[in-house]
């Protein structure tokens, strides 16, 4: 169920920066049960039609509110309605809202330890990638210790776009070297630190803003995975793109407050477990197409796509490895395995891949 958005609560925060006056418009901690219905609060900062919201966040609701024969419903606030991306981590343990998406590129300073996930040259499947850091960030796995659970956070569903490409207005990108000294739009966190690895210089703007700054040279291009680049017409304004550079990965969770979690009977938080599972599963698969779709929408507007393969991905492979190591290094000085973080995620990622090999 849909509501309009509690202008009250953007305003205060809009204007004031302040979070904490959210509270101002609700209790801090109000009561989620009223006759054997538990109704919680849902945000995030998508559309309807991205994927995130569609595939993930609608599929979470409709299969809770199905299998708790609709003692789970939802108020649902999309397209950052309740505050921007960066925002909703706060509104959660705020209590404004329950259940929003949290995505670590957008918090790193919160959830430093799952940029782990994003890293250059780990991931070219959306479900692999996301069955792998589901089970890193479930309860007892290495990132809900060291970032979610520290910070009142339990993900329920796991998003992951694989194969971030390089878009160019205009440079044509074929070795990591072409990358030196251009400006790329970056959605930031580990993105960031791959755009640098690579001697370009990453540029922080909204999404929203990508389409006009290539289009005027403001920046060369955008780093971002092809299912991105239809909604936002980029197909318009960009000439080049890479095919299996796997410049990165962006990865986003459906997390609830751990106070809410606690105040659901054991039954409830087994059908948001499996209704999280189902999510999870069916996000992956509509990103996967997603991205198969927006390569095809390229290539028919004429950006001319170059495909690495080869010795050509050896030399991308070879040029991820610093990338890998100084990321943990900076990890290490924030006192953050961020080797252990790698080893783990490669594991989980063999065991998926074997898992499926098996099925």
């Amino acid at each position: 169920m849909r509501q309009s958005p509690r202008r009250c609560v953007r305003k205060l925060a809009a204007s004031l920066g302040l979070l904490v006056l959210a509270s101002a418009c609700a209790p801090p901690a109000p009561n989620i049960e009223s006759g054997g219905v538990y109704t919680l609060t849902v945000a995030d900062s998508y559309p309807d039609g991205h994927p995130f919201a569609d595939a993930g966040a609608s599929v979470l609701m409709d299969k809770a509110s199905e299998l708790s024969g609709g003692r789970i419903r939802f108020d649902y606030f999309p397209a950052e309605q309740m505050g921007d991306a960066a925002d909703l981590p706060s509104l959660i343990r705020s209590g404004v809202v329950d259940l929003a998406s949290v995505a670590p590129a957008y918090v790193p300073a919160e959830l430093p330890l799952s940029g782990v996930a994003d890293l250059p040259g780990l991931v070219e499947d959306s479900c692999t990638g996301s069955l792998a850091v589901s089970h890193l960030m479930s309860e007892g796995g290495l990132l809900y210790r060291e970032d979610f659970e520290p910070k009142g956070l339990r993900p329920l569903v796991v998003g992951m776009i694989p194969d971030y490409e390089v878009l160019t207005g205009s440079r044509t990108v074929r070795v990591p070297s072409d990358l030196r000294g251009l400006q790329l739009r970056s959605s930031g966190g580990t993105i960031d630190r791959a755009v640098e690895g690579f001697g370009a210089a990453p540029v922080g703007m909204p999404a929203t803003d990508m389409y006009e700054a290539i289009s005027r040279g403001t920046v060369d291009g955008t780093v971002l995975g092809p299912v991105s680049a239809e909604p936002y017409h980029l197909e318009e304004v960009t000439s080049h793109a890479t095919v299996g550079a796997r410049l990165g990965s962006f990865t986003m969770t459906y997390s609830i407050s751990d106070r809410v979690w606690g105040e659901l009977p054991p039954d409830l938080r087994d059908v948001l477990r499996r209704a999280g599972q189902q999510a999870t599963r069916s996000l992956c698969t509509a990103l996967q197409e997603g991205n198969a779709e927006g390569r095809q929408t390229m290539r028919d507007a004429g950006v001319k796509l170059h495909r690495i393969s080869g010795s050509g991905r050896d030399a991308w492979d070879k040029a991820t490895a610093p990338i890998h190591r100084q990321w943990a290094a900076d990890m290490a000085e924030i006192d953050r395995s961020g080797e252990a973080a790698l080893r783990a995620l490669k594991d989980e990622l063999r065991r998926v891949e074997r898992d499926t090999h098996d099925d």
